[in-house]
């Protein structure tokens, strides 16, 4: 007897679930390049407060980093970035 199975069909995957950290990452990669449209997708990703979180604690996180790279204190760099004059 033949065998007359179906073939297997692959499903194209169901949209993830991004989180916040990946979506804050995402946008502010994305208004630093101008892409509006980039970041405007990411910020559809999780609710405006989420976002919000995540975008400032990717802040901290770069302020930090920075800080330690240049040997300064974070307030400094904080500053600095914004142009802003030392305190």
């Amino acid at each position: 007897m033949e065998d007359v199975r179906q073939p297997t069909v692959a499903r194209p995957p169901a949209a993830r679930q991004r989180n916040l950290f990946e979506a804050a990452a995402v946008y502010v990669a994305a208004c630093a390049e101008n892409d509006h449209e980039r970041s405007a997708e990411a910020a559809r990703w999780v609710s405006p407060e989420a976002l919000g979180f995540g975008v400032n604690e990717l802040a901290c996180r770069a302020v930090i980093a920075l800080a330690r790279e240049r040997d300064e204190p974070p307030q400094t760099v904080a500053r600095s970035l914004l142009g802003l004059p030392t305190a």
